[in-house]
């Protein structure tokens, strides 16, 4: 029977966007419950399940498309993400650059490039800053300065300028989606 061990890192993909990679790190461990550290730093317990396989795995989260860690998908240093090195070629220069994903400048002004990634079934769509705007506070919500993007493909929208984040930034649980800014 496979089983989690303490001290050791597993791992799994998000099923909407296999760029998305959950990791935890097992903290204890008893006969039934095993306490697991998440990439963000928060410590959880959850109940230990066996498989038909005799595989241990945990469902910690109970939402649609919580990921489910299984003690066989242990990850190594091997499976770190390693980039090919670009090779240029004479007809790269006569096609369009396409946005992608740029450390965060030191200030955002009008004319920055940005990125928005809504997930696997949707392609990525660039944009550019085109002015700031003031949201007054609701009752719900404090006032807050937004940014107004207009989208490649011709509609605009506002978000926070705390939502709009740097290449690699990942939620707390992982994901990759959401706006980044773009060179």
């Amino acid at each position: 029977m496979k089983q989690f061990e303490v001290g050791k890192k597993y791992g799994t993909t998000s099923i909407c966007d296999s760029d998305c990679v959950f990791v935890i790190e097992i903290t204890k461990r008893t006969a039934k419950t095993i306490t697991f550290r998440r990439q963000s730093g928060e410590e959880r317990r959850t109940k230990i399940r066996v498989d038909d396989n005799g595989v241990e795995y945990i469902a910690p989260y109970r939402y649609s498309m919580a990921p489910v860690f299984h003690a066989d998908d242990e990850c190594g240093e091997s499976h770190a993400e390693e980039e090919a090195p670009a090779v240029p070629d004479a007809l790269s220069r006569y096609i369009p650059e396409v946005p992608r994903p740029a450390p965060q400048p030191p200030v955002l002004m009008v004319g920055q490039r940005v990125l928005v990634n809504c997930g696997a079934a949707f392609p990525a769509v660039g944009g550019v800053i085109i002015g700031f705007a003031e949201r007054e506070a609701t009752p719900w919500a404090p006032a807050s300065t937004v940014a107004v993007i207009r989208w490649s493909d011709g509609h605009q929208d506002c978000r926070k300028l705390s939502d709009i984040h740097p290449q690699g930034w990942r939620s707390e649980s992982g994901s990759p989606l959401g706006v980044f800014f773009a060179r």
